[in-house]
């Protein structure tokens, strides 16, 4: 009868220990990178995703040949009138009589819910919280700006600036060129 040793082809208790230590290691250099990285992302997002609203907005303006507006709304229902609302989503809808309001039998182009919650929304005045485009595609009343903040990140912090001619643009400072503000 032949006995000859074995090898064992499992690992020992030393090598398991090291190897969760140095994967513990490249973990944690990693997660900051994926933070920013998250933070980045949201902030995009929720940009992206508001500068589509608006093309849509104004791009049924003149394509209906219609007054189109878009407000602040937690339901996809009515406008709210809080300028710090744009966070809790927006609503586009035909607006027939002129008001600026959504009445019944207007036609609702489309809701968008909730956005990014790490990124807070807020128009840059109390009276100016809603966005009307015309049938030329023109912006209604006066530039307005928008401005994105991030909770986490205030480098991230962007706006978007609606001219009266309806040109919609992104900033990294407000129109007089300050930094963005989200106080």
């Amino acid at each position: 009868m032949d006995i000859t040793p074995t090898r064992s082809k499992g690992v020992t208790l030393v090598e398991l220990v090291i190897t969760l230590a140095v994967a513990g290691i490249l973990t944690s250099l990693a997660v900051p990178a994926f933070s920013n990285i998250r933070a980045k992302n949201a902030m995009a997002g929720s940009i992206n995703l508001f500068l589509s609203q608006l093309h849509l907005a104004r791009s049924s303006a003149v394509t209906r040949e219609r007054r189109i507006t878009l407000c602040p709304a937690s339901s996809p229902s009515e406008c709210d009138d809080d300028h710090e609302a744009w966070k809790n989503g927006y609503l586009i809808f035909q607006d027939s009589n002129k008001n600026r309001e959504r009445d019944v039998g207007e036609e609702i182009i489309s809701y968008q819910e909730k956005a990014d919650t790490a990124v807070k929304i807020v128009s840059s005045s109390r009276f100016r919280n809603r966005i009307t485009f015309l049938a030329l595609g023109r912006a209604w009343f006066s530039n307005t700006t928008v401005r994105f903040c991030h909770e986490k990140r205030p480098d991230l912090n962007r706006v978007i600036i609606v001219s009266n001619n309806g040109r919609v643009r992104t900033n990294k400072n407000m129109a007089d060129g300050s930094p963005v503000d989200c106080s």
